[in-house]
């Protein structure tokens, strides 16, 4: 891929450029970049095919369940009308979408209280852990699901479109969660996803859950804490380096007066049995 070729091709539904300019991570911006590098060279590489296996729907998919065949899917047809302020706090309460009876416009009213709570807050792990694993909840505006229900061809192109989203979402996502030493393949499989749609299709908002935690990349309180982590097992890692070579240096030492208590004990009995001879004689 040339220089000027990058940023001419979407990703997540935006252009390179764009998408690039709203991550804040340095550490998320560099798995971003491989990802795109990747995307862009048709890598078949072990990332990118997990994140693939898990976006490939079935033949002539016109409904999100076909679209998704790894995932339990449930759609809410209905008129959401969430800011993205709102949508990306902590608290705002999105695992109801996974519930049974909930309306696409069922939260339309939430407003929040207070400053944006820690994604560790007790009852909000309970909450994001309710959810489970392998679960996609899609909020589609009345007015593009018509447009599906009329015509089947549309809806293969919107069932298209959210599985290239999911795909180059996963694939930048895993390619962070690869950077921190995770297992890939568990990772991918313990996601779930809420998708809020607009009426062309394309992806409005999205929350994305996995092992009972909201996954919005690593903050810059976690990417800090791993690097101390890391510092911590370097410098538990060294001062091991120098015990063993102090515990070498010592063994040495030992064995250097031992041999030559052995070489001094050794020539006084020479040396007495020298005397001794010469007595003799």
């Amino acid at each position: 891929m040339g220089v000027n070729e990058i940023g001419t091709e979407r990703y997540m539904g935006e252009t390179y450029q764009e998408r690039l300019n709203k991550i804040t991570d340095p550490h998320a911006v560099n798995a971003f970049k491989a990802a795109y590098a990747s995307k862009m060279a048709g890598s078949t590489d072990y990332i990118s095919a997990v994140s693939r296996t898990y976006n490939t729907g079935r033949a002539g998919a016109v409904n999100f369940s076909d679209a998704f065949p790894m995932y339990d899917v449930v759609t809410h047809v209905g008129n959401a009308d969430i800011s993205a302020g709102y949508w990306q706090r902590n608290d705002f309460p999105f695992w109801k979408y996974f519930q049974k009876g909930t309306s696409a416009d069922a939260l339309n009213d939430w407003r929040p209280s207070g400053a944006n709570p820690p994604q560790t807050r007790g009852d909000l792990q309970r909450n994001y852990g309710s959810i489970g694993s392998g679960r996609i909840a899609v909020l589609v505006p009345e007015k593009l699901q018509e447009k599906m229900d009329a015509d089947p061809a549309y809806a293969r192109q919107i069932m298209a479109k959210l599985q290239e989203w999911k795909e180059d979402y996963d694939r930048w996502d895993n390619t962070v969660a690869a950077s921190y030493g995770m297992n890939v393949a568990e990772h991918q499989a313990e996601k779930s996803y809420v998708f809020d749609l607009d009426e062309d299709g394309n992806v409005r908002n999205c929350t994305v859950t996995g092992g009972g935690g909201k996954l919005v990349g690593p903050t810059k309180e976690e990417q800090e804490q791993f690097e101390a982590e890391q510092k911590e097992k370097l410098r538990r890692r060294v001062k091991y380096i120098e015990i063993i070579k102090e515990s070498a240096e010592r063994q040495r030492s030992r064995e250097d007066e031992h041999l030559r208590l052995f070489q001094e004990q050794y020539v006084k009995r020479e040396i007495r049995g020298l005397n001794r001879n010469i007595m003799e004689k």
